[in-house]
């Protein structure tokens, strides 16, 4: 019977850290001084929309968002590694993410909303490899970050 208690202590330990860890501060998100709504987003004239979606998931959002304070599109036109993809072409084609550039931090909005925040004044190579990191870690994720990486 100990045991059993123990399980389920454990099990409700464990399900309240993940649901913790999951959720973000997404109060700044949307800065509602900016912004009145997602459609407005993509509107703007620095938001690059994924160039390919995820449809075969239920989530919230059919794509990823990274809003980074990098202020022009050129930096992410650089050589992904030894690859011909572009960094941009790796976050927004491989790993089905929108960039919103010029934003006050550097964050990455999931497919079910979660924010992870990502470290502020990186040059785009650093943020995209952050930004692969994070995704590689996530569930869906990891296989989008196995495809790339055998490519």
């Amino acid at each position: 019977m100990k045991k059993y208690y123990l399980k389920v202590y454990i099990s409700l330990f464990l399900i309240m850290g993940f649901y913790s860890c999951a959720q973000g501060d997404k109060n700044w998100i949307l800065d509602q001084k900016d912004l009145s709504s997602k459609t407005e987003i993509l509107s703007k004239e620095n938001f690059y929309d994924a160039l390919r979606f995820r449809t075969d998931l239920k989530l919230n959002s059919n794509k990823r968002i990274l809003f980074t304070s990098i202020k022009n599109i050129e930096e992410f036109k650089q050589k992904y590694k030894q690859t011909d993809m572009t960094l941009d072409y790796v976050i927004r084609d491989r790993l089905h993410t929108a960039i919103f550039l010029g934003q006050k931090r550097n964050f990455l909005q999931s497919m079910d909303g979660s924010v992870f925040n990502l470290p502020d004044n990186y040059p785009a190579k650093e943020l995209t490899d952050q930004v692969i990191a994070v995704i590689g870690a996530m569930y869906y994720g990891n296989s989008e970050v196995e495809q790339l990486e055998n490519n």
